[in-house]
This record gives structure tokens, sequence and C-alpha cells, in this order.
């Protein structure tokens, strides 16, 4: 029996709520048995961008038979707050409206039906004032969060202006919607002496029992916060989440009811914020070669209409701004507007996936100005080993380059090129491009004290152990890969593991699941905590074969596996799981722990624009081909191909699932979903019939997803990386693969004027312009 064979069975372990999911019978928030008493809260929304609240007339709504409170921001009774830093973000509105569909009245009544008829009697008088929405018109009114945030490295002005070659030019990204499954929602339960708990559909439970507890006027002792399990977020609860949540206690705290606030989708869709939109101004220098002297970028990040994580957003998109590439000067500055559209917030990538845009961007355009091939322009500015980002870390264990020529091998690039060529020639009406987009992503949250976590593993008597930790399970399976790691450390099958719900009781001051961090910190924490109760069992163990069987062995030569503990010198001192833990439980040996895992070595200097941000990289890389119709502008995916290192795996075919389902978010990001505006503020795609996202039928013809598995010194919990995010980055090779099926109309002699996302519209109207030059 070889611990090497055990860690492989673990690695390939199912889902560890996977049996609940299929049978229907996991719950969410909201789908346990409803407290006795359960009342309904409906929102009243304001209809307006930015408006002066003249008057709130509750009269006739609490009138109603059946209401039990009507709620605005007089009946507060601690801080009228949710924002811990800025101080900028009211839970009601005072005196001002300042987005479409911000919560204004709370109603509280016995049913839902109720609750929804006294939302109606509600009068609020207006007066509506002129919106910003556009950060054009946000810094020319001067309407940022704080002032310009700067990195800068060597000397750009100098070394552009030597440069032979030199392009200049916009890229924009643009919105996008979670549009998670589960919408926005919460429990609130009071309970004995002030006590309230809140079941909240959040991915932060410490920001909701602070702010919760700061709203209320009490302590966090009197808030508890408890989730088993998100219905998807994609980091549309970390923060979006706590106003929520904060409502539905204030409900529950001023009525001694239980209370449930749940949005609908059109609720949920008007009233949340987005994936934060960027416009990224930029100049770059470049020798005949294509290799990148001097870059210069402004990006101007549109937050909304309250600070909410724009500028964390902000700072991420601007220390991806590099992507992959070694810039040996560059210039990288960023401004946070606010504007009158519902406050954007996190989104799966985190400001990443804009900055990236624009470097890829860039790297397109060498491709096309030098003639090149855009894959060998992006392998030439690979960084290589050692060299520095703009912001100074050193980066380490580069294999960008590496994974790019073995995307060319697997892919069969020369080969594919050919291939598309020859559709292209044969083909007057459909044209197929290809996209190649690599990927370095710094893993660990920007905000240094955040990158920590806490768990609690107790062992019972009968060899069965309870897991909390302060992970949030939302899909991503966090929960599985924790467990893994116990299941390890302790040698015991996922059978013996309960994972418990993340709650404020058990785990205190968790951090967001955000940052692609989760397994990451709690994973850790948990194998410190595992780490505690194993060295109590091997030495009970030893203690136990002494006495037993009158064999002398050290606690430390003892291995924990196939749910025993035993020696591989002597495979005949051997014992159960269960028995070492019952002689250790009679032994009074300790069976419980609490695990503490802090990241080590982050620290990041703003004023600077200098540190180490991050803990590791993740590197990978995608190509993607395209198909459109030249006469409708509707595009098709082709053939997607990943390189994706992952470490040393804590589970493959979870991996596996992240990456292909970040890379469709990505994918839809970039050619399909788009949520406008009009010019009061209102979004106008806010249901599935209107806001298109990728769905089956945009499955690939090819789909070839090649995880690098292998050790790496700069990895995290058991030698694994994170996956979450960085995957998302691929998508954007669809954007790329459709600029280039476009420009291939004109035998690639001009570049297509493309704006983002990609859609048939934007395709259409590039064809046409192209057309025109």
């Amino acid at each position: 029996m070889k611990k090497e064979q055990f860690t492989q069975q673990i690695k390939s372990t199912k889902h560890i709520s996977g049996h609940l999911h299929v049978t229907g019978t996991s719950k969410f928030i909201g789908e346990e048995t409803r407290p006795s008493g359960m009342q309904s809260i409906k929102l009243v929304f304001s209809p307006y961008a930015h408006a002066e609240i003249l008057s709130i007339d509750t009269s006739e709504a609490v009138k109603i038979e059946g209401m039990s409170a009507v709620i605005t921001w007089k009946d507060i009774p601690g801080q009228n707050q949710i924002n811990h830093i800025y101080h900028d973000e009211p839970l009601l509105p005072e005196t001002k409206v300042t987005y479409v569909g911000q919560p204004v009245v709370v109603v509280v009544a016995q049913t839902e039906q109720i609750a929804l008829y006294a939302s109606k009697k509600v009068k609020i008088e207006y007066r509506e004032l002129q919106p910003v929405l556009t950060v054009e018109e946000a810094l020319e009114k001067n309407l940022v969060y704080i002032p310009e945030r700067r990195i800068e490295h060597g000397n750009v002005d100098l070394e552009m202006k030597k440069a032979k070659n030199r392009l200049k030019g916009v890229a924009r990204t643009s919105t996008q919607e979670q549009f998670y499954m589960e919408t926005q929602r919460c429990w609130a339960i009071p309970s004995e002496d002030g006590e309230i708990t809140l079941f909240s559909a959040t991915q932060s439970t410490t920001e909701v029992q602070e702010t919760a507890a700061m709203v209320l006027g009490k302590k966090s002792k009197d808030i508890t916060v408890d989730v088993r399990r998100l219905g998807g977020a994609f980091g549309g609860k970390e923060r979006a989440a706590t106003i929520w949540a904060c409502l539905a206690a204030l409900a529950a705290n001023h009525t001694h009811l239980p209370c449930e606030l749940k949005l609908s989708r059109l609720e949920d869709m008007t009233s949340t914020g987005k994936r934060n939109p960027f416009k990224m101004q930029y100049e770059v220098g470049f020798d005949d070669e294509g290799r990148i002297l001097a870059y210069d970028v402004v990006m101007d990040v549109n937050g909304g209409a309250y600070t909410d994580l724009t500028i964390a957003i902000m700072e991420r998109g601007m220390l991806h701004a590099d992507n992959t590439y070694y810039l040996p000067n560059a210039r990288i500055a960023a401004h946070s507007c606010r504007t009158n559209l519902p406050p954007n917030t996190a989104f799966r990538g985190f400001g990443g996936p804009q900055g990236i845009f624009a470097i890829e961007t860039v790297m397109n355009r060498i491709a096309r100005y030098l003639k090149k091939d855009p894959l060998e322009i992006r392998k030439l500015n690979c960084y290589k080993e050692g060299q520095k980002t703009p912001y100074k870390q050193t980066v380490h264990e580069a294999c960008s380059l590496e994974l790019l020529k073995k995307l060319e091998e697997t892919s069969k690039y020369n080969k594919l090129k050919e291939e598309v060529k020859l559709f292209n020639q044969n083909n007057a009406n459909l044209k197929r491009g290809i996209g190649v987009v690599p990927v370095k992503f710094g893993i660990s949250f920007t905000t240094a004290f955040l990158n920590q976590g806490s768990a609690l593993v107790l062992v019972y008597t009968d060899g069965t152990i309870s897991l909390s930790h302060g992970g949030i399970e939302m899909g991503q399976e966090i929960n599985t890969k924790v467990a893994q790691v116990v299941s390890r450390v302790l040698g015991v099958s996922m059978e013996r593991i309960r994972q418990e719900s993340s709650n404020t009781k058990r785990t205190a001051n968790a951090s967001p699941t955000a940052a692609s961090s989760g397994s990451d910190i709690n994973g850790n924490a948990a194998r410190v905590a595992a780490e505690k109760i194993r060295d109590r069992l091997a030495n009970a163990a030893a203690d136990y074969f002494n006495e037993k069987q009158k064999e002398k062995i050290k606690a430390e030569d003892l291995v924990f596996a196939f749910d025993k503990i035993y020696s591989e010198a002597k495979p005949e001192i051997s014992a159960t799981f269960e028995e070492i833990v019952g002689y250790a439980y009679v032994h009074c040996v300790d069976l419980c722990a609490h695990g503490y895992y802090a990241t080590p070595g982050i620290y990041y200097d703003r004023d600077k624009g200098e540190g180490t941000p991050f803990y590791y990289f993740v590197y990978g890389c995608g190509l993607v081909v395209m198909e459109i119709d030249t006469f409708t502008g509707a595009s098709r995916l082709v053939e997607v191909v990943i390189v994706h290192e992952t470490g040393e795996s804590l589970n493959p075919e979870v991996d596996k699932g992240q990456v292909l389902g970040a890379f469709y978010q990505g994918y839809g990001w970039s050619v399909m979903e788009e949520e406008p505006h009009d010019e009061k503020g209102r979004y106008l795609a806010l249901t599935p019939s209107t806001y298109k996202f990728p769905c089956i039928r945009d499955y690939p013809e090819k789909l070839i997803i090649e995880l690098v598995d292998r050790n790496r010194k700069h990895a995290s919990v058991l030698g694994s990386k994170a996956v979450g995010e960085p995957p998302l980055i691929y998508g954007e090779a669809a954007y790329f693969a459709i600029q280039d099926a476009i420009e291939s109309i004109s035998n690639y002699e001009k570049e297509a004027d493309l704006e983002f996302p990609a859609t048939p519209e934007a395709t259409l109207m590039a064809i046409e312009r192209m057309k025109e030059k």
C-alpha cells in the first residue's frame, strides 16, 4: 500500500455534493423549511438614474391588511452606510437617488403578494437630474473616486521617441451580467437577546456580518451569517450581496419577525452592478522584429454610482496590463470614474481580462503592421525567467513561451492556418479566422490583509469528520478540494468527511471567496488543522502499537492512507483510523483543531506602484477558430484548443470543468453578451430573451483541453495552482478570431475596426467600415 496510490485515488474523487445535485436534494438559500411567521419583503426601486427625493408618502401602504412595516432610511437604527472604506453608499437614500433600480423603501408583509401590492401604494416624488453615464462625462466633471493611479517602469517617453515603429489606439471593453442562476436573496431570522441569523447568498460572510451589525447599531457577535452553497456567483455576490442582506436584516430587526428578501430576475438585472467597462488609450513603440520597447496605456474605468470594488478592479487591470509580455519601459495610468449606473462590481477575472484585452489588441496590431504571424509576435515578447513586471515583481517559472509552443503542436497550428486559408478561398460569404491569447494571471488578493483564512476540523470518536472553513461553495467545488486536502493529510476516504456550511460562528473573519484564492487559502487552513490532528494521532498510534503489539515505532515513521495508520517498513504494524481515534479519545487526546493560514510575502505600495502583489502566477494559452457570415455578421465557434498549467492539480476533472466554464464566460463576454443602456441610464437587456449568453448550441466542432500537471515551486496548497479566473481570458481569442476572419476579406491588407463585444451587428459594421477604407 503506497501513499502515492492513495493520493491518486483521492485526486480522482467525484464532487462532494454531486449526488445531491443530480438527485435534486441539495439545498440553496431559501429552500430549507420556512420558519413560522416568515414575512416577505418587496422593495420600491428608483425609476431614475439621478434625481432628488422631494417626498416619500407611505400612508396608503401601511393601511393594507397583512402589512407588517414600511421602512425608510429614517428607520435605520445604526449607520446608514454599507461601504466600510469610502463611506459613499447609503443602505437607503436620504435626499437623492443615483441609479435606476436603487432601493428606496422596504415593504414587509405577511405574503409576497401583499408586499408587492403595498409597494405600488408607496408614493415618492422626485425631481429628475441629468445623469452622468460615460467615463468621458465623468472625467470632464472630475467625478472620480480617487486621484489617478500609476505604475511606471523605465523611461517611456524617451524609448517611445526612439522606437522605429509606433502605433496608437483605443481599446474598449463592455459590461457583462453575472447571470447566476440563483438571484440575490437572504433569510433574516431574529433570535433571543437581539441576535439575528442571516442566510445570505453572499461570497463574503464577514462583510455581511460586519455591515449588518453597523447598520443595525449592533456588534459582530450579534449577527451570524450562514451559507451552505450558492447557485452561482461569478463575483456578483462578493460585495453586491451585502445591500440585500442588510435590507433583510433591517426588516427582521424592525418587525422582530423572520423575513425573506428575494429578487426577481428582472429586479436583479436592473439593480445590480456588472463587469466594469474599460476605455484604454494606448501607444506602443516596437522594433522591426515586433519586440515591444515602450508601452503607454491609460485606463478609464466606469465604476457606476458608488465605489463598491471598482478601485481594486482598476488596480488589477493595471497589474495585468502586461499580461505575459516583458515590457522594458511601461507607464500604466488609470482613473476610476463615478457615473449614474448601478455600482459596477466584481466579475470573474476582476479587471484582469480588461487590462489584458488592451495588450492583446496591441499584439495583433503589431503583427498586422509588420505583416507577421500574431502568434510569432506573442512568442517573441513572452517573459523570460527572472525578468521583472512593470510593478517590479520578479517572474518565476515563466513558461508562456513553452506553453505557446505546446499549443502550436497540439493544434497543428501551421496546418490549421492552411486549412483556414483554403476555406476562405473556397467560400465567398463564409470566412474563418484564428485567434490566440496566452495568460499570466496573478494569484492573491491585491488587498494584502485579505490573504488569510481559517478552518475547523473535528474528528468524532467513530472516525468520521466535520469540516468547516471560510470559503463559499458556489459551483467551483471548493468544498470538494478542501475536503480532499483533509482526506489526503489524514489518509481517510472522502466518505468520512461532512462538509459543513460556512458560518461566522465556526470560522470567523473569513475573507471573501474570490481572487481565485479560495482553495489556496481555505485549503491551506484546513491542511494546518488536519496536520495538528494527524500529529496527535501519530503519537497516539505509536503508543497504541507499543501497548497492543509490543512494537517500538516512531510516530514520524507512520503512514496515514487507505483509512489506516501503518508502517510501510513493517506492514504487520497497522490499525484502522477509527481504532486509533478511539484509543486517542480514551487517552484524552484532543481530536479537534483550528487551522489558520496567511499567504506569505504579499505587499504592494500603491503610491510607488511596485511590490509583490501576487504569490504566484498561473500560465496558459488558448486558440480559437471562428467562422463568420459576411452577409449577416453571425459567428460560429469552430475549434477551441486550450493548454493550461495547473501545478499539481488537486482534482483534474474539477479543474477541467473550471477551464471550460471560464472559457465560455470569456467567450460570451467577447462575442455576444451586450447590455446597452439608454440616455436615462436604464439597462435595456434585462431578461434572457434580450441578453444573450452562450448555451449548448455554441459548443465547437472540436474541443481540446490539455492540463499541464507538474511540480512547481511557486504554487499553493499541496502544490496546486488556482484555476477559477485565468481561463476566462482564453475567451478573448474568439474576438480576435472574428477580427482575423474580417481582415481575411482584404487579404489582411486592412485592419478591422471591430467593436467589443463582436456581436453580429458589430461584425457586420466592421466589415462595412473595412470595405470603405
